[in-house]
């Protein structure tokens, strides 16, 4: 029984650590992933929304460590090992099936490599409590303490995430944007597009915007090819319809000032 449950929690580990390898790649590359299908079916929307890191670490990354952690455990073969995985597993559900609903209620994406290490999760927690031995009551007594651990980590996780939205308000800056003829150039599939949303807020949705995806709301392809948009987010200065200067890729709110001589209250 134990044996089984041995190659179950490795073949599991492994491929986490392959999974959340490939997504802190994409986290930090800003590369698009093969498993960015739609914008409600997308790796790339969720890992670079504002619930893709806890306190400024990638949720990936925390992933990577935990099947790190599962794989070393296992391995090591110790006395309680597979109770000790089986705690650990628990408390580290919680707060990602959290993030789950995350996906479902805020982000309206969902991602496939992200819900499949939920399900790695799951195999290891079922293999590990298997292996213990842990009569009911034995589990329900350990598992307890720890479920409410989890939902407390949990409820951290959602302050430190939604802590991280911006707090200030762009809309006179944002005016003064849309009063110099700039554009924002973006696409419902752009990654990037998304951590420029984060950087101007709320505000953001003032901006003279043009989509250029044609799966994205109001999309203007045409207009974007006419305008040699190469690559999104793009920032263009124009006047009387003729393009004066652009920015490509992310910016940060001094560059669009330093651009633009707008002001930043």
């Amino acid at each position: 029984m134990k044996k089984a449950a041995f190659w179950v929690i490795v073949l599991c580990a492994l491929a986490g650590i392959g999974i959340m390898s490939y997504l802190t790649y994409i986290h930090y590359s800003q590369s698009k992933s093969f498993c960015d299908i739609s914008q409600e079916v997308s790796c790339d929307v969720v890992t670079t929304s504002i619930y893709s890191e806890i306190f400024g670490i990638p949720v990936s990354v925390l992933g990577l460590l935990f099947f790190a952690a599962v794989l070393f455990l296992v391995i090591k073969r110790r006395d309680k090992a597979f109770q000790t995985l089986f705690i650990v597993t628990l408390f580290a559900l919680i707060p990602s099936l959290y993030l789950s609903l995350t996906e479902l209620i805020f982000i309206n994406s969902i991602c496939i490599l992200c819900e499949t290490s939920k399900v790695l999760m799951l195999i290891i927690f079922g293999a590990s409590l298997w292996a213990s031995g842990l009569d009911s009551k034995a589990a329900f007594r350990i598992g307890v303490p720890v479920l409410i651990a989890g939902l407390v980590a949990a409820g951290v996780t959602y302050f430190a995430q939604t802590g991280t939205v911006v707090k200030k308000d762009y809309s006179t800056f944002i005016q003064c944007l849309n009063s110099k003829g700039v554009v924002y150039y973006k696409s419902v599939r752009c990654s990037t597009c998304r951590r420029q949303e984060m950087v101007l807020g709320e505000a953001y949705k003032k901006i003279n915007s043009v989509e250029c995806h044609p799966d994205g709301e109001n999309p203007q392809p045409e207009l974007c090819l006419s305008k040699k948009i190469s690559k999104t987010p793009t920032f263009l200065m124009e006047s009387g319809g003729l393009e004066v200067k652009r920015l490509e890729g992310l910016q940060q709110v001094k560059d669009l000032a330093a651009f633009t001589n707008c002001p930043v209250e």
